[in-house]
Order: structure tokens, then sequence, then C-alpha cells
């Protein structure tokens, strides 16, 4: 995992430097034992060498559909709020396994660095990679998830880049001088879009 962000910093690097310019510092042990003693499960160890390795950043588009790593005070504070979320949830919405939000579940991935309507979150329990939308479109339990562990992403992002003919998932571009996938694309902006070649 460590080898396959490094291949994505070092691309970001050099072909899209207002990308790279965002990029925030590996978070430091207290930053990430902040997070552990928010959540009510034990991070996998997977996840903690991600948020030391990446830190997180503040520009779209670093990684597959335009997500980025989210900053370790924003996981503690959607964390904490999608739990009190579930205090109130119906029961009945939870036996037809559609829950709000579950205790195992971290999230990690935001396609919005604000917001934090979209979501890829962790299963501490798989270490898979599942979507989530406060609209309750994608999550778990649906056809649509994203059945990625941390490493089989990062490494798919980091191909995407290297070798874009055969990105399958999502292809990457460019908008001056910052990474952003074809799914990411806004209104207004396909014409700036200039896809990324080998």
């Amino acid at each position: 995992m460590v080898e396959a962000w490094q291949r994505i910093e070092a691309w970001v690097q050099e072909h899209a430097p207002a990308s790279y310019a965002a990029l925030l510092p590996e978070a430091g042990a207290g930053e990430v034992e902040a997070v552990q003693d928010a959540v009510r499960v034990q991070v996998p160890e997977a996840l903690t060498t991600l948020w030391r390795t990446i830190g997180g950043n503040t520009l779209r588009g670093v990684f597959l559909g335009n997500y980025d790593v989210i900053p370790l005070d924003r996981v503690a504070d959607f964390y904490r709020n999608r739990m009190v979320d579930c205090e109130g949830e119906e029961i009945s919405a939870a036996e037809e396994g559609h829950p709000l939000w579950k205790p195992e579940w971290i999230p990690v991935f935001s396609n919005h660095r604000t917001s934090q309507a979209f979501v890829l979150y962790l299963d501490a329990t798989s270490g898979l990679l599942y979507k989530w939308s406060r609209y309750g479109e994608n999550n778990y339990g649906t056809d649509t998830e994203e059945l990625d562990s941390l490493c089989s992403y990062l490494e798919e992002a980091a191909d995407s880049l290297e070798y874009p003919a055969v990105a399958t998932r999502d292809k990457p571009g460019l908008i001056d001088g910052v990474l952003v996938w074809q799914s990411g694309i806004e209104p207004g902006q396909a014409d700036q879009w200039e896809p990324v070649t080998d």
C-alpha cells in the first residue's frame, strides 16, 4: 500500500502540480491515536498505515472517483455524528439491512472536501471499502458495494495513472494542473479536461 501511494504521489508531483501542492503531510501518532479513541472498534493496521503515510489532502481528484483521504479531525467528527444519528434509528430500517451507520464502519475517503456527503468507509470487520451516501444510495448491502481493500484501491489508482489506456473503473485527466478523474468532471468543465495518455 505504501508503495502504491508513492507511485501516485510521484505521478501527481510530475503531472499535476496543483494537486501535489495541496497534499498535506502524513499524520502524526497523536492524530491517529485521537481517531482511534473516537471510534468504537480497533482501527485496522492497514488504515493507520495509510493515515501515517498520507494524512489527507485538500483538493479533489487524487484517488479513483475523485476521492481524497478525509483529514483525521474530520474522520472523528464524521464518525461521532453518524453514531449519534444511529441512536434514533428506526428498528425496522436495521431489520431491512440498511443501517444508517455501524460502529465498525470507519470513514476514509470523501469526494467532497467539506460536506462528506459521499464517503468510502472501511468495514473494520471485513477490511473492505464500501460506498456510503447521506442520501441513501450505494450504501452497504446493495449491489454496488465497492469491495476493495485499501491496498487494491490504491494500486488500481496508481496503475490507472501510470497506464491510463488500461484504466477500467475511471480515466484520469487534468484541468489546470489538477488531477480530475473523468467521473468527476463538473458541468462546464468538459472542454477544459485533458485526458491523460500513455
